[in-house]
């Protein structure tokens, strides 16, 4: 056999080696994937209702209603209604996100019931940068979101606030600060005449 044919036959060989372990390792993450996809979102689940309360001022008794909205671009948002114990609206909690310096940022806004006042706000997962971008997740910073008007942007400054809309950006993390303020800022107008067609929808007796 020639050097030319023993050196073909040895890439072959190599090459179905690396198919071999691509479609081993490839189908081995799938089914990681498939096993754990469920146990994940139960946790999103789970923690999601655990912050409900917290998000919409801590209301003694209340019951949540999962609303699944179909925004205006066609994409799919589910939102929380978030009622008291004589069925009176509380507030509503928002999931949102946006990609940050490392990676996607997610977070729960919650908002007043008449959709005109952020409420809270928690960020519920995060990559960033340790000491600098993940101070996002500071309650003293978040807090700088409540009572913001959900008719205008936010905006993210440098420097103290001087404006009913502004937050400070954390020091030395201004890509993260922005992020959080464009995930809320696109949610919210994405899901404001949704929410606003629930509100003038006539009560069922």
């Amino acid at each position: 056999m020639s050097a030319n044919k023993i050196q073909f036959h040895k890439l072959l060989s190599q090459a179905w080696l690396v198919l071999i372990l691509a479609a081993f390792y490839g189908g081995g993450l799938a089914f990681i994937h498939i096993t754990l996809s469920p146990r994940i979102a139960a946790n999103i689940k789970n923690e999601t209702y655990s912050l409900i309360p917290t998000l919409v001022g801590n209301p003694e008794q209340y019951e949540v209603t999962e609303r699944d909205l179909v925004l205006q671009d066609r994409s799919a948002l589910k939102v929380y209604e978030v009622k008291n114990g004589a069925s009176e609206g509380v507030g509503w909690v928002i999931p949102a996100s946006s990609m940050g310096f490392a990676d996607k940022i997610s977070l729960l806004v919650g908002i007043d019931y008449q959709f005109e006042r952020i409420t809270g706000m928690e960020v519920i997962d995060q990559k960033e940068t340790p000491g600098l971008g993940n101070l996002i997740i500071d309650e003293k910073w978040r807090d700088q979101f409540k009572g913001k008007s959900t008719a205008q942007d936010i905006e993210v400054v440098k420097r103290p606030v001087d404006a009913d809309q502004e937050v400070e950006a954390v020091t030395g993390a201004t890509i993260s600060s922005v992020t959080v303020a464009v995930a809320i800022n696109e949610t919210l107008a994405k899901a404001r005449p949704e929410i606003e067609r629930l509100l003038n929808e006539p009560i069922s007796e």
